[in-house]
């Protein structure tokens, strides 16, 4: 049989869990592609379902798990019906989030609504960190909050994977971004285009922003509360499920305000992710990578991932 290596786990637990190993290559259903993975991006939702062993779609753990989901590679294969792609492309996606991808991997099969062409001016592994971020930014910024151009946008953590994304979307759609971040990375969110630069650990954001259109919260926690003091009467308010008590801050907060609070789930998107190949090839977006590593150190970049200060986006490469 062909084999492949993999990064899975056995058992939750920390990045030790993490196993390099050889597997099967998968097998090709009707309506998919074969991708020779590239590079794969890192997400806090990696190290999430690591830690507990759980499948996103059913909240139940089945193991032997392989984590990931963010991919760009080659076309290799081609199964039943597909003409979307031929043998040869270079693509990218999230497919089957948030069900099972194996995107730490040699070779995975993907639906083909959930790639798109490669962008032609971003390497594998930039490529690669777009996906989960992009489309959350994306998709929290057009479909829910309807960002029109003029309107004024906060980002809390603009420096992060969501955050640095969104800048760009945002600027690219002719909105004005004040952003927040640390001293570190003040310069960086604002060659990203942030006009109005909060750092955190010397401005009160309360007490320096005001009549905000929309706010999209990526931190969670007394930086969700203070977003709903900035923002006007009307506006609204979206926020990432990542942290805990997010919903319950929001739901309360609401109505205080006279806002919508929305928390947003991403969902895999062939046409979006076209849309943003678009732009980074017409230089209107561009992945940040702050590190990348083989995959066989997939541990490495989840240990760096759950400090919680990476500037931008990881990668691990698959040679």
């Amino acid at each position: 049989m062909a084999t492949m290596k993999t990064v899975q786990i056995y058992t939750p637990g920390n990045v030790n869990v993490l196993t390099y190993e050889d597997v099967e290559r998968p097998v090709l259903q009707k309506g998919e592609i074969l991708v020779r993975v590239r590079a794969a991006g890192i997400n806090p939702v990696d190290y999430v379902s690591r830690a507990h062993g759980l499948i996103l779609s059913t909240g139940t753990s089945v193991l032997p798990y392989v984590v990931g989901w963010d991919v760009s590679g080659e076309v290799v294969g081609l199964g039943e019906g597909v003409t979307q792609f031929a043998v040869g492309d270079e693509v990218y996606g999230m497919p089957r989030f948030p069900h099972e991808a194996k995107a730490y991997s040699e070779y995975i099969t993907a639906p083909v609504a959930d790639l798109a062409l490669k962008p032609r001016s971003l390497s594998h592994a930039e490529a690669a960190g777009i996906p989960l971020a992009g489309l959350t930014a994306w998709q929290s910024l057009f479909e829910v909050a309807h960002l029109q151009a003029g309107q004024t946008i906060l980002i809390t953590g603009g420096a992060g994977g969501v955050g640095h994304y969104a800048i760009q979307l945002a600027k690219w759609r002719g909105a004005r971004v004040i952003t927040t971040t640390s001293t570190r990375n003040v310069e960086f969110v604002r060659e990203l285009g942030a006009d109005v630069v909060i750092d955190y650990t010397r401005e009160s954001l309360a007490e320096a922003v005001k009549d905000v259109d929309v706010v999209l919260d990526a931190i969670g926690e007394d930086v969700l509360r203070d977003s709903f003091k900035v923002v006007k009467r009307g506006g609204i308010v979206v926020s990432l499920p990542g942290h805990k008590g997010v919903k319950a801050v929001g739901e309360e907060l609401a109505p205080q305000y006279g806002v919508t609070f929305v928390l947003t789930f991403v969902h895999t998107s062939g046409e979006h992710l076209a849309q943003m190949a678009e732009l980074a090839d017409a230089g209107q977006l561009r992945t940040h990578l702050d590190a990348t590593f083989p995959l066989k150190d997939a541990g490495q970049a989840h240990t760096l991932s759950e400090g919680g200060h990476v500037r931008g986006k990881l990668a691990l490469t698959v040679e």
